[in-house]
């Protein structure tokens, strides 16, 4: 995934996009942007998509835990 990728999603997120935020998540879950996890941003995306609903994003949590 690109930068521009991310840059993008975070708009989306900014704007209340919970699939945007769930996206973000994944991606530093995962290492996905730029190749390192970061388990701390994806934390934090993760438990703001969790409280809208998101069950991929409790999923995450629940693998942080």
């Amino acid at each position: 995934m690109s930068k521009q990728d991310l840059l993008d999603l975070i708009d989306k997120a900014g704007k209340g996009s919970i699939e945007a935020a769930e996206a973000i998540a994944e991606g530093y879950f995962k290492g996905s942007f730029d190749g390192k996890k970061n388990l701390e941003k994806a934390r934090k995306r993760a438990s703001y998509a969790a409280k809208h609903g998101s069950e991929k994003a409790e999923e995450i949590l629940e693998k942080l835990n």
